[in-house]
């Protein structure tokens, strides 16, 4: 398995790439930000002028695209003229029934399909320290699982298809509310005037500990180095939290699942936004939660 096809090459995407590149893989690139494919050319990729080319003489597929019906367009259009049976990889966060759909419409064609969305960010895409969470066949994620190492430091299996996806829902939105709650509590400290590193000495090793305060600190120079040091450039950004809360909100209702926290949290970053942070990494929750 050693052509590879890479379809969305923005923020996370390229970063992924680049370690499939480095470690030999002949990897085929398509953005629509041709600007994006030139710069990785740089690097060693080969790039691919249309989708059509991806449908013959590779190995794995892989996507990381903003939202589902991109995805779904992207593989219909590949299957259409596809000409061998590659592995599709989908490593976007998209709803679970449409991973299901898709693994479905491979299954048409005797395409094996995985859906693998990532944790970690941009930070862990660069240094190949994502989490994969995976779901569609056993057999199948045991396949690619060395392929996955070179992007990251963890693969989990999650069960069936369109468990990766769900596993993935449950984890943002649990990120989304401890990172509210730890912005709350930074901000009450603030105005108590409690020195914000010595709270961030207590909370890090006391029962307050999470990642979103020990890895994740949304005070600047306070903690290790986190997108507060960097007036929050993501990351991982506000539009993309509202997104995948909104998407974990819809699995919650179609479940039948109690989620008053996530709705919270839904509602205050899609808040934010649409708002002026709404570019800003979704840390900076805290600077809409500061009302001094």
């Amino acid at each position: 398995m050693k052509n590879i096809g890479f379809v969305g090459l923005g923020n996370m995407g390229s970063k992924m790439a680049v370690h499939l590149i480095n470690d030999g893989y002949n990897v085929f690139g398509y953005d629509l930000d041709k600007n994006l494919i030139d710069q990785l050319c740089n690097q060693g990729m080969i790039k691919i002028k249309s989708l059509s080319d991806f449908a013959k003489d590779k190995d794995i597929i892989i996507t990381m695209l903003p939202n589902g019906d991109i995805v779904q367009n992207v593989i219909n259009e590949v299957i259409s003229q596809i000409q061998n049976n590659p592995i599709f990889i989908d490593c976007s966060t998209i709803d679970v029934n449409t991973s299901v759909i898709l693994n479905n419409l491979c299954l048409t064609k005797n395409i094996k399909f995985l859906d693998a969305p990532v944790s970690g960010g941009t930070t862990g895409a660069e240094n190949g320290t994502l989490t994969f969470m995976v779901g569609g066949e056993y057999a199948v994620f045991k396949l690619v699982s060395p392929l996955l190492a070179l992007m990251g430091s963890k693969s989990v299996y999650c069960g069936k298809s369109g468990s990766g996806q769900a596993a993935k829902l449950c984890n943002n939105m649990l990120l989304a509310i401890t990172m509210i709650g730890v912005s709350e509590s930074f901000n009450m400290a603030k105005n108590l005037n409690l020195d914000l590193g010595i709270l961030f000495d207590v909370i890090s090793t006391a029962t307050g500990s999470c990642w979103s305060v020990n890895n994740y600190c949304p005070i600047p120079n306070v903690g290790p180095l986190t997108p507060a040091d960097n007036d929050f450039l993501p990351g991982f950004s506000a539009k993309l939290m509202s997104k995948d809360l909104k998407l974990a909100v819809t699995a919650a209702k179609s479940s039948n699942s109690s989620v008053n926290f996530g709705q919270m949290a839904e509602q205050l970053y899609t808040k934010m936004a649409q708002g002026t942070n709404g570019n800003k990494d979704f840390s900076a929750i805290i600077k809409e939660l500061d009302i001094n």
